[in-house]
């Protein structure tokens, strides 16, 4: 099932036309909860005379329901479009009942479908199992994304312009490559400005304790307890087959 990772991917995608060639400020952030649930808030600046391309604020919007409509795992809590001072910004909340589908992604159609700009604006996500550990791996390639436009990029956007990643983890992560971290080191942020990202890829990683559901935990337990009564009943007929081997012998 394509989840809420490819979802990020395909919004990006449906953007990469308004964001090419265009100014603009990326701002994602993540919760991770300790059962393996999140939720995510997008929030996305562009031109606001990209909109014309996307049938203005109400098509936009549409586009993005009937997208999200498509992910069966992926609820959307909420979209809105707005405009001010020239720019248009999209601010799109998500959740999911599994974070798991990261290991899905790079598998998934939509990101294999993903032109080669709008999938350098996603980012290459890797990750790896290490024992109950995860690794995670995204990288983003803004000068690859934009090409030749990113020519026409002042200094000033260069300057201001952002772009921030920010992810928040049930308990610290065992070693990160985070711009800063705040909430005991659990929540995770890298950003750059727009000049930094089209200097040179913008890599986001991190390894920390993979979360597993609840009941996970109690399957475990459960798989434990039963274990543990197979081998007190196993040592209970080898004792009771030896006292009946010494009752013999008397």
């Amino acid at each position: 099932m394509r989840k809420l990772p490819a979802i990020f991917s395909r919004l990006l995608a449906a953007l990469a036309c308004l964001l090419l060639g265009a100014c603009f400020d990326i701002r994602e952030e993540v919760w991770i909860h300790r059962d393996g649930s999140g939720r995510a808030e997008l929030n996305y600046t562009i031109p606001e005379s990209a909109l014309l391309l996307g049938g203005g604020i109400a098509g936009l919007e549409q586009k993005v329901r009937e997208l999200v409509a498509t992910e069966p795992k992926v609820r959307l809590d909420d979209v809105k479009v707005s405009t001010a001072a020239g720019e248009a910004r999209i601010a799109v909340k998500l959740s999911t009942d599994s974070m798991l589908s990261l290991l899905e992604l790079q598998e998934s159609e939509a990101f294999q479908e993903l032109p080669d700009a709008a999938g350098n604006i996603a980012g290459t996500v890797v990750v790896k199992l290490r024992g109950l550990d995860i690794d995670f791996t995204r990288t983003v390639k803004v000068r690859e994304a934009l090409g030749l436009a990113s020519l026409a990029i002042g200094a000033e956007d260069r300057r201001d312009r952002s772009l921030e990643y920010i992810i928040h983890l049930p308990k610290a992560p065992k070693e990160s490559n985070a711009t800063r971290t705040e909430n005991g080191g659990k929540t995770l942020v890298w950003k750059a400005t727009l000049g930094e990202a089209l200097k040179r890829p913008l890599v986001t990683r991190f390894r920390a304790a993979l979360p597993i559901p609840w009941y996970a935990h109690a399957a475990a337990g459960l798989l434990l307890a039963g274990i543990v009564a197979l081998v007190l009943r196993l040592r209970r007929k080898r004792r009771q087959r030896r006292e009946d081997a010494c009752m013999v012998d008397l």
